[in-house]
């Protein structure tokens, strides 16, 4: 009887110290498979288009106050001014 108590209490720790890596793993997969919300856009965008900062790389959603720019016939738009003015510095360097 003792030896199957003790059987079943280190069953019970080799179920607990196992870890979980192949579930985290196919959420990560499944994250990465969705395609990233475009840095620049070739036409303005509506109020609800999912965009990306170029400077940052957050993704947010297009509203009437979201900041933007246009440079060479591309609109850029920014999750908020402080990334607008990076941009401005050098945009070349975020809209390749």
């Amino acid at each position: 009887m003792k030896s199957i108590v003790t059987a079943l209490i280190f069953a019970g720790f080799a179920i607990v110290a196992t870890p979980a890596t192949p579930a985290r793993a196919a959420e990560t997969t499944k994250a990465e498979a969705k395609p990233a919300a475009p840095r620049v856009f070739s036409s303005p965008q509506d109020v609800g288009t999912k965009a990306t900062c170029p400077v940052t790389g957050e993704a947010f959603t297009i509203d009437k106050k979201t900041i933007h720019s246009e440079y060479k016939g591309k609109h850029v738009y920014f999750c908020c001014g402080g990334c607008k003015k990076d941009f401005d510095k050098d945009p070349a360097k975020y809209t390749k």
